[in-house]
């Protein structure tokens, strides 16, 4: 079993709104992505004995193998969570180890039930047939946000390669208009997707990768 921990440093002036949608976006992460054998997150303690100072928030779940941490890495779930991070990420910290203990077994009820939430959150059907809203493309391959886009009637636009990769290549990162943004049908929708490094290139001490 492989341990798996996320710690992030929000910036000082990272916008609230932003911090609370991050927060309410990770914690669907176990009920989305099957990899996840145990999860747990929270804020920060900030008493100054305690060694989180350095940090604000940490999530941390459990994965069966190597194998499966790449399967966790690169899942739509996991990937779609890179755009919400530049307006409100300073620092991010994360590390793995094996542990011999086996967290509980993946709940398909309540995968179940995020799922059909998600799938109406993702997919928004508009009610006039001559209107559309824009698709959650965000972490989806290209061949994905073709299938998705095609339910709504709208199309693929132009694909933009933009800075960096986060853990998996060829990942959309972002779409114009936006989500949920009320289009005409037939409109193209254009795309930007993450390169094909891991995490973004090494930079000078200051500089970010987005």
């Amino acid at each position: 079993m492989i341990r798996h921990v996320v710690m992030i440093k929000f910036k000082k002036d990272a916008p609230q709104d932003k911090i609370d949608l991050f927060l309410s976006e990770v914690k669907k992460l176990p009920h989305l992505n099957p990899e996840v054998r145990d999860y747990s997150h929270g804020l920060a303690v900030k008493w100054p004995r305690f060694h989180s100072g350095d940090f604000d928030f940490a999530n941390c779940c459990d994965i069966d193998s190597y194998e499966a941490m790449e399967r966790y890495m690169s899942h739509w779930s996991h990937v779609r969570m890179t755009p919400f991070l530049p307006d409100i990420l300073e620092n991010l910290l994360s590390f793995d180890w094996e542990i011999d203990y086996h967290g509980p077994a993946f709940d398909e009820q309540a995968a179940k039930e995020e799922g059909e939430r998600e799938a109406k959150r993702v997919i928004p059907i508009h009610e006039d047939p001559a209107k559309a809203y824009v698709p959650e493309l965000r972490g989806r391959t290209i061949e994905q946000a073709r299938e998705m886009l095609a339910k709504v009637g709208l199309e693929l636009g132009n694909v933009e390669e933009v800075l960096g990769s986060c853990w998996a290549p060829n990942r959309i990162m972002v779409a114009t208009p936006e989500f949920e943004t009320v289009v005409d049908k037939g409109t193209k929708i254009d795309i930007s997707i993450t390169g094909d490094w891991l995490t973004g290139p090494a930079l000078p001490m200051g500089q970010a990768a987005w």
